[in-house]
């Protein structure tokens, strides 16, 4: 039979949490982690500050921008591609039902509006914990549900009692102070009461998930983890007054003087030191706890998450636990640990990486020890020192030398003073400054290129693509490390908040969505599954604003092409210009609806069916009118032929005339003179005036007009779903 497991009981799970803490990494004992020496440095790097390993060695005080650069460039890039629209969170369907991507979208808009807009400093908090990533290598964000409300007055001069009692059926209204009874405005037979001067207190819940950046010497986690989520210990430490303990804690029974006071005390931290340092507040804290007040009296506290065996089953389940001194203040189960992680440059198997500026700093420390050469090199020449013999020369005098000075000498200067030379600067320390600068930009992958600096690009044969691809090339780094980010801490985070929602929501939430606000109630967000896949809406790869660009351009070509084809039309969507437009509006950062109506809506769909029936009535018009145009031509065609053949008549009638006019004056005169009158040539104006030929010809291409006319408006008729109108062409032009 095997041997019953013991629970833990309060006073070894405090001792577990004192050894995990005194055993982790991350500086929680000022000066006893590399990893807080590394930070120190980095501040100091950062803020261009002559101190610890850049201490100076002479007189030059100057430090090198190598890492200050590094520091807001990267930060400016990679904000830029994660924080840029204020949206992270994108998660996909589970399915295809239409209530599976609705619970998807209603999921991302609040998450994002928990994010952006619920912490009005969120995206602050954002853009911090990303830049202490790139300075300071690990970095560590939490978040929580927070109870937050606010009060507003209402009064009234005087309100009957039925009317209060119909205004406090809200449950967030309370009266404030004592009621008093008017006695001039109540009836007592009528038993109507009224009220004077009465307050209400209504409460205005403004609940949310905060938001919290983690100091790196706050943060502790066991030496053996590689990751969050496989930890066996992660803790937050914090100092608070007894005071807040009191507020936070009211269900503790305990005495809070037996807490004791602060153990640690972050100030004395190395990084934090550097940090204030940096920022020219001094750390020296000069009073005393002995001297606060009893409610001011700082206590460190130890927020932590821990696997423990509590309840003796032999297997441990992860608590979260909040410690003060040797007393538990809070035990809870917890299904996962709050806290996201961002690390840029990871060390294989290590929960603790590399930082940005870890990488540069043997380029900083050279390039800082070349620059001070120089500027002491410059000061020596300008200031240069000088032997002197002091039997001879006044030191005063050379010290403080004055115009016009008379300076006495015991005995010949010449070979008392000599002024000493600086040793000249080697010929390759420019040569050096310039490798320094290819290796940083090797190194961090920060280069000029990347940030559109390079003037080499804009040389003469360089196209527009070729400095394109020059720059997506350079960036590939910067977006490796931003997918790093996307891919650990960032899913944590929006996954994080998704499930603190669907925990703590009691009252309705509004949020912000791409149409305008809507609302969700705690029913409905516990309806959402916390499974779905979750994708980041960041600028980065095929996802990126550049990328999806270039694909909605090629389909804005495609779609026409495949129009034209009877064929490949057949089986394109009746949506699919609307898609596309609403899609490369979005893709511009813009609200498609200002611009368009979204036609499964059933307030549009009356408005569509009113414009499509106004476009076919002009479609219709324009048809009629073109007809009408064509029949006009024919007519007129028509009347030019007729017009041509009586001109044609008239003139052979004005020639037979003429001729038979004159053969009669040849036979007159021929019977006058006894000539025998000439012989007549016949001519047959009865075939000229038919003209057949003509009129056969001219009728053959009448015909086949109206006939290529016919079968253009049936085709057009065909192609837009509708009979061919109008007359029959045939008809008109047929010959009276």
């Amino acid at each position: 039979m095997s041997e019953k497991i013991e629970k833990v009981s309060d006073d070894q799970l405090i001792e577990s949490i004192d050894r995990y803490v005194r055993n982790s990494d991350g500086g929680f004992f000022p000066g006893t982690s590399d990893v807080a020496k590394r930070r120190e440095n980095s501040i100091y790097e950062m803020s261009l500050e002559a101190r610890g390993d850049l201490a100076p060695q002479g007189v030059s005080k100057i430090v090198a921008s190598d890492s200050a650069e590094i520091a807001e460039g990267y930060t400016a890039l990679i904000v830029k591609l994660l924080l840029d629209n204020n949206k992270l969170a994108m998660f996909t369907p589970y399915d295809d039902s239409v209530s599976s991507i609705k619970n998807a979208q209603v999921a991302s808009d609040v998450v994002n509006y928990c994010l952006f807009n619920s912490n009005s400093d969120g995206w602050s908090k954002l853009s911090t914990w990303i830049k202490s990533a790139v300075v300071l290598g690990n970095s560590a964000l939490t978040w929580g549900w927070e109870e937050d409300y606010d009060y507003e007055i209402e009064e009234y001069e005087t309100i009957d009692e039925v009317s209060l009692d119909q205004i406090l059926a809200d449950p967030d209204l309370e009266i404030i102070g004592d009621l008093s009874i008017d006695e001039e405005n109540s009836n007592g037979e009528d038993q109507t009461i009224v009220y004077s001067n009465v307050r209400l207190r209504r409460k205005i819940d403004k609940s949310r998930v905060k938001l919290r950046n983690v100091a790196p010497e706050a943060f502790i986690i066991d030496r053996s983890a590689t990751s969050i989520h496989d930890a066996k210990f992660v803790g937050i430490v914090t100092e608070m007054t007894r005071s807040d303990i009191r507020k936070n804690w009211k269900d503790f029974e305990g005495d809070i003087s037996d807490l004791g006071e602060e153990i640690y005390g972050a100030d004395f931290d190395i990084g934090n030191f550097a940090r204030k340092d940096a920022a020219g507040i001094s750390t020296w804290d000069v009073n005393s706890q002995s001297e606060e007040e009893e409610a001011n009296i700082e206590v460190t506290v130890i927020e932590c998450w821990i696997k423990s065996d509590r309840d003796g089953d032999g297997i441990a389940e992860l608590k979260h636990v909040i410690k003060a001194g040797n007393v538990i203040l809070e035990e809870d189960d917890v299904s996962y640990i709050p806290i996201a992680v961002l690390n840029p440059i990871e060390i294989p198997h290590e929960f603790y990486g590399l930082s940005l500026l870890d990488m540069a700093r043997s380029q900083t420390q050279a390039t800082t020890a070349i620059l001070r050469g120089f500027v002491e090199n410059v000061y020596f020449g300008n200031y240069g020192r000088t032997l002197a013999d002091p039997n001879v020369v006044d030191f005063a005098a050379l010290q403080n030398p004055l115009p016009k000075q008379i300076i006495a000498t015991n005995g010949n200067p010449t070979a008392a003073i000599q002024q000493i030379q600086p040793e000249p600067i080697s010929s390759g320390t420019t040569g050096m400054l310039e490798f320094l600068g290819l290796q940083k930009e090797q190194s961090t992958g920060l280069t000029k290129t990347a940030l559109g600096l390079n003037d080499t690009l804009y040389v003469s044969g360089n196209s527009e693509t070729k400095m394109a691809g020059a720059q997506n090339a350079a960036q590939t780094r910067i977006e490796h490390i931003a997918r790093r980010f996307v891919e650990s801490g960032i899913k944590d985070l929006c996954r994080g908040v998704l499930r603190e929602m669907k925990n703590n929501l009691k009252n309705p939430l509004r949020f912000r969505q791409g149409k305008g606000y809507s609302s969700v109630t705690a029913e409905e967000l516990q309806r959402i599954p916390a499974n779905m896949d979750l994708d980041i809406q960041a600028n980065l790869g095929e996802n990126s604003n550049m990328n999806v660009s270039a694909k909605l351009n090629q389909l804005a070509e495609l779609l026409p092409m495949m129009a034209q084809d009877a064929t490949a039309s057949s089986y394109v969507s009746p949506m699919a210009s609307f898609n596309l437009a609403t899609d490369i509006i979005e893709n511009m950062g813009m609200d498609p609806t200002r611009f368009l109506l979204d036609p499964e809506d059933p307030n549009n769909q009356q408005m569509i069916q009113q414009q499509q029936q106004s476009a076919t009535e002009r479609a219709n018009a324009e048809r009629d009118l073109e007809i009408g145009t064509k029949q006009a031509n024919i007519n007129l065609i028509k009347a030019e032929v007729d017009n041509k053949k009586i001109d044609n008549k008239r003139q052979l009638l004005q020639a037979e005339d003429e001729s038979n006019r004159k053969w009669a004056e040849v036979a007159v005169k021929a019977a006058k003179d006894g000539v025998p009158m000439p012989e007549k040539v016949p001519v047959d104006f009865q075939s000229l005036y038919q003209d057949t030929d003509a009129d056969e010809k001219q009728q053959q291409q009448e015909q086949a007009m109206m006939q290529q006319m016919q079968q253009q408006m049936a085709q057009q008729g065909t192609m837009e779903g509708q009979q061919p109108v109008g007359p029959d062409l045939n008809s008109l032009m047929t010959n009276e």
